[in-house]
Formats: C-alpha cells, structure tokens, sequence
C-alpha cells in the first residue's frame, strides 16, 4: 500500500460542524492531515507558513485568498445548493482550486470553472453515529425553521395522541447524536431542497428508519426510496407513515437497511479510499506527484 499523504486541512474557526463531520474525523490508512483554523470571511493565509502537505483541502463556509500557494489544492463544497448567491461565492472560491469536490449538488453546477469536479459525498463518522438501544420511538431533531416547526408540531401532536416516546430540540453535537442514535424513527424535513443532508447517512449509521420529504437524485448515493429510507409529503402523509413504521416494527426493516448500506458505502474509511484514488486520476499526468497520488 502507498504512503499516507499528508494533507492541511483548512477550515473555519468554529469546530462546532466539524464535531459532527464524518470527513477528516479518525485516522484511516490513505491520509495523515494537520489542521489549520481561518475567519470564515476575508481571511488571507500565506502558506509559506504552513507545515509541509502533499495536498490542501479547504473546507466549504470559508471564504479568502491562499497567498504563496504551491502545493495543490482541493476545494470541498457543501452548501453551493442553497442559492444563487452562494453558489457564486463558492465558484469564486473555487477560483484556485485544482480539484472541486463537491457533496451532494449537481455536479455540472461547477463545469464553468474549467477545473476537474468530482463526487466527495457526505462520509459518516460511524464512532460517533452507531447503533444505541432504541429510547425514543419519533425523533425531529432538525434546526428550527418557519417551515420545520410546522412538522416539528404534527410530530409532537402524533406521538402525544398514540403515546409514542419523542425527542426534539437543538442540542450540542455529542447530544444530538446520542439522541439521533437513540431513536427508532427519525423525521427529517431537509432545509436546502435541492441537497442531501448529512443527517440522512447519519440516520442510517445509527439503524434508526429516516423519514423524510423527497430527497434529490445525488450520483453515488444509491438510495433507493421504501428501501433504505420512507417518504412523506406532508402532515398527513407524515402520521401513515409513522403509523407503518412503528405498529409492526417495520423500522427495524428500514433501519436494517439503511445501516447495511451507509456501512458499506458512506463511512469515512471508505470516502477516503475513494479520494485517494480520484486524486490518482485527476492529478494521475502530473509526473512530480505520481509517487505520491
């Protein structure tokens, strides 16, 4: 097997989502990285100070100027989906990138770049999301928004009228995911229509049931609906389907399934395969780094 590469990863100051990320979070056989903490806005860093990498990958929700760059780098990106707007400030961030690797948003969104883009899809970090005992039968533990409390209400209104057990609120990353990890159903009402949350693998790698509002068609993701995850639509919708999860304990089914998958597909020890092997290809005519890649 080839040597680690070493890597700098370069992410905003805050570690609160990096808690949480499955990415970059335990050691696997292809990369060693060190950690270098930016402003998330205007941040300028000159990496002539920065220690020895065979690649720099920058985090997504950082937005400045690599000066004295040299070595390749590899822009990840999460939240180009959520809008116009942000997907611009990516595409400009984007400006100093040998590699885009990009999440769960169309792919062809970043083809005007002229840079090579590939698929880095959400991994889990499965020593924080596995399974627990099943406390709670319904979970919503999504940030509240206008739209979400309507749902985080028909929850909580279901469960009291069928004394099912319920478990939502914000909490700090450690208690979300042991709560998240506790449940036998989680309900999901994605924010950013057009992507894959990370909750959705989440979900999975603690073999709870996901159910959620329709999820976009991501490449590699291979989810397929009534298999590894159920659907609602709406508030009506929401209780049937509660109600065919949890009164024959077809969640365990759903649950099984999703697990078996994310475990196979979706967890950080195979991303980073997977990684390594998509900077063999992308950099594989780049004779000075054959070695490494």
């Amino acid at each position: 097997m080839s040597d680690p590469l070493k890597v700098l990863l370069i992410h905003r100051d805050s570690d609160v989502y990096r808690h949480l990320t499955g990415w970059w979070s335990y050691a696997v056989p292809d990369f060693e990285w060190q950690v270098m903490k930016v402003k998330p806005t205007n941040f300028v860093a000159d990496m002539r100070e920065t220690p020895h990498a065979d690649l720099v990958v920058l985090d997504d929700w950082i937005f400045g100027k690599l000066k004295n760059l040299k070595t390749p780098l590899a822009y990840c990106t999460v939240d180009s989906a959520r809008s116009t707007e942000q997907l611009e400030r990516n595409l400009k961030q984007a400006e100093q990138a040998r590699l885009i690797l990009v999440d769960s948003a169309p792919l062809d969104s970043f083809s005007s770049t002229g840079k090579p883009v590939q698929r880095f899809a959400y991994a889990v970090n499965e020593q924080l999301f596995y399974p627990h005992e099943k406390v709670y039968d319904v979970a919503f533990l999504c940030w509240p928004t206008d739209e979400r409390r309507v749902i985080q209400k028909a929850c909580f209104d279901i469960c009291k009228r069928r004394n099912w057990s319920f478990i939502t609120g914000t909490y700090d990353w450690d208690q979300y995911a042991r709560f998240l990890s506790s449940s036998k159903v989680v309900v999901h009402m994605p924010h950013v229509k057009q992507a894959r949350s990370w909750r959705v693998f989440d979900v999975m790698a603690s073999r709870g049931a996901l159910l959620t509002m329709s999820l976009p068609d991501v490449s590699g993701d291979d989810l397929i609906r009534g298999i590894h995850y159920r659907e609602y639509s709406n508030v009506e919708t929401l209780e049937r389907e509660l109600m065919a999860l949890l009164d024959y304990d077809a969640w365990k089914v759903i649950g099984e399934a999703g697990y078996d998958h994310v475990m196979k597909h979706h967890t950080w020890k195979t991303r980073a395969a997977q990684l390594r092997e998509t900077l063999r290809e992308t950099f594989k005519h780049d004779e000075s780094k054959m070695a490494l890649w």
